[in-house]
């Protein structure tokens, strides 16, 4: 309605709706204006708060290489004293091996005492056994030795105890027997006595009461016969009690002989079974002891042949280094070679240019002979001969490394119309970048890095330019290898990589991860490369300033190993969701097998 009131000329006064509905839009403007202040302030606290993690993170970041430096200081130490160590090792183990050695021949020589004493308690306890004791009945064959021997020996004993007492008996009977015949012997001298003392009729009524027959001068000769009789019974009963003494001294001393018998045979038997528990520890000693040697032994081969393989190692590693030195200054002496050459060919070619100039020059000014016309068409077919020399020399040279055919070294490659360069080949592996210790900076223009700077044999970057050339086909995968901080390894495998020409930005194209470090290069895909003097990026902020590195930035946080050294190096987890840092890294492309 309005336009068609605007088309007729005749505006009309706009109503209070329209007003209300004018200011109704001005609020919402002023609204939406608002808003988006809000936004960008909220926008620029968020800012500054990631600025403020960012910087906790470096000053983590710091503290963990300082510590990371230390700890690499003493593995150094470490590593240099560890073949000094490994010898040591080795005297100490042969030193231990020696010691149980002479441990075990003294366990085998105390082994051999014990085995010589207890064949002579046997040997002993054998003849003891031969001259005192008879052999048992049959029913005992199935005791043990030691219970037959004790038993034979008590019965031993209970005989010869028995026979003492019937000997102690008969001589206790004799000698009662002898003293009533001293009795009567003594009753006797004591009746001829009385009788001397006897008179007249008296003597003759003892006689009739004792029926004695008259004596006659014999009666003194029995009499001394008698006393003699007396002093011999005296004199045997005097050796019969000596002899019952001495019987009941060898029975106390039999006694005695008894309980040190019962004694040594439970010594032996005490020893033998000491001896029989000692038996098995000693074998299980010994086999423990020759299980140690054998363990030093292998230990000891090892620790050899760790040795000899370190060394091995460390000739294989020197005679690399020495290669890739010669390999190293070849190329460069080759690339010196060339450049003469190619400063020879300009010189040549300026000196040609300007000789034919002049020849123009003189051409136009006056005529020129025949002569100068022929030299000047032979100085530019020279110059044109030197240009197709120039030209099939690096025509001849492999586009890359997958046109390598020889070890892993340095290489000269020419992968597309420039200038040839050097680069670091490995089994058709193409390396683009590497960083390992900081020694070159990578804060570099967009000029430096189009061209690419560093040293093949060291840290460097191969070159936008180059990874075009290289890429342009389609057909390459790209290799990320990680080592953090902590000495753990992580890598990131891309099967299409392709970097385009400058008037694209050098643009990043990568797909098809896999790896076990995330995809964090997903974030910076179909991105252009910023420098510190060309920001591509689609942040807020100048990432590559930030980072002090050129890389395909989206946003700053997610991956960039070109980076300030100790600082900028990180790499995005998605898995575990934080950062990775970096201590070294290394980028390689390859042409795939199928395209």
């Amino acid at each position: 309605q309005e336009l068609v009131q605007l088309r007729t000329g005749n505006p009309i006064t706009p109503t209070h709706q329209a007003k209300n509905d004018r200011l109704t839009v001005k609020w919402l403007s002023n609204a939406v204006r608002e808003v988006k202040t809000e936004i960008s302030e909220l926008q620029n606290v968020l800012n500054g708060s990631q600025l403020l993690v960012d910087k906790e993170q470096t000053e983590t970041s710091m503290n963990l290489f300082r510590s990371d430096l230390a700890n690499l200081n003493e593995e150094l130490e470490t590593m240099r004293t560890k073949n000094a160590r490994y010898e040591a090792e080795i005297g100490l183990m042969r030193a231990e091996f020696e010691t149980l050695k002479r441990d075990s021949r003294s366990a085998a020589v105390a082994n051999g005492k014990l085995k010589n004493q207890l064949r002579t308690l046997q040997a002993e306890w054998k003849t003891l056994q031969d001259k005192q004791l008879s052999p048992l009945p049959a029913d005992n064959e199935t005791h043990s030795r030691h219970h037959r021997i004790l038993r034979q020996h008590v019965v031993h004993l209970e005989r010869n105890t028995k026979l003492l007492h019937k000997e102690n008996i008969f001589l206790k009977n004799r000698l009662v027997e002898l003293e009533s015949e001293i009795g009567t012997m003594k009753k006797t001298r004591r009746d001829s006595d009385s009788f001397d003392r006897i008179n007249g009729n008296d003597l003759q009524n003892y006689i009739e009461t004792n029926k004695i027959q008259p004596i006659g001068i014999s009666g003194q000769t029995n009499n001394d016969n008698t006393k003699r009789q007396v002093i011999d019974l005296t004199k045997q009963q005097s050796i019969n009690t000596e002899t019952i003494a001495n019987l009941s001294q060898q029975i106390v001393n039999f006694d005695k002989l008894h309980l040190s018998m019962l004694e040594l045979l439970e010594n032996i038997e005490s020893l033998e079974n000491k001896v029989d528990k000692a038996f098995p520890e000693i074998r299980v000693e010994i086999s423990k002891m020759e299980a140690q040697s054998n363990q030093i032994t292998a230990d000891v081969s090892y620790l050899k042949e760790d040795r000899n393989n370190a060394r091995e190692s460390m000739k294989a590693i020197s005679f690399s280094v020495s290669k890739l030195q010669e390999d190293g200054v070849d190329g460069k002496n080759k690339l010196k070679q060339i450049e003469e050459r190619l400063k020879s060919l300009e010189k040549s070619n300026v000196i040609q240019h300007s000789r034919l100039h002049d020849h123009i020059l003189k051409d136009e000014s006056s005529t020129v002979n025949l002569n100068a016309t022929k030299s000047t068409i032979h100085l530019v077919e020279e110059l044109k001969s030197f240009e197709s020399e120039y030209k099939s020399i690096v025509n001849k040279l492999p586009r890359g490394c997958d046109s390598v055919d020889g070890p892993k070294g340095i290489y000269l490659i020419s992968p597309g119309d420039g200038e040839p360069i050097l680069a670091h080949c490995d089994r058709g592996w193409t390396t683009i970048q590497k960083r390992y210790d900081g020694s070159i900076n990578f804060n570099r223009n967009w000029n430096e890095y189009s061209n690419g700077f560093g040293s093949a044999t060291g840290e460097h970057w191969l070159g936008n330019r180059n990874m075009h050339h290289l890429t342009k086909d389609n057909c390459t995968m790209l290799q990320i290898n990680l080592k953090d901080i902590y000495g753990e390894y992580w890598q990131a495998t891309y099967d299409h990589f392709h970097v385009a020409d400058f008037r694209d930005g050098f643009r990043l194209t990568v797909s098809h991860y896999h790896g076990n470090a995330s995809d964090a290069m997903n974030y910076q895909n179909r991105m252009e490369f910023s420098t510190v003097d060309n920001d591509r990026d689609i942040s807020n902020t100048h990432c590559a300033s930030n980072y002090e590195g050129g890389w395909w930035f989206s946003h700053c946080q997610q991956a960039s190993l070109n980076g300030r050294y100790n600082l900028g190096l990180t790499w995005f987890d998605s898995s575990r969701n934080e950062w990775i840092a970096v201590a070294q890294s290394e980028m390689k492309l390859k042409r795939r097998d199928v395209c």
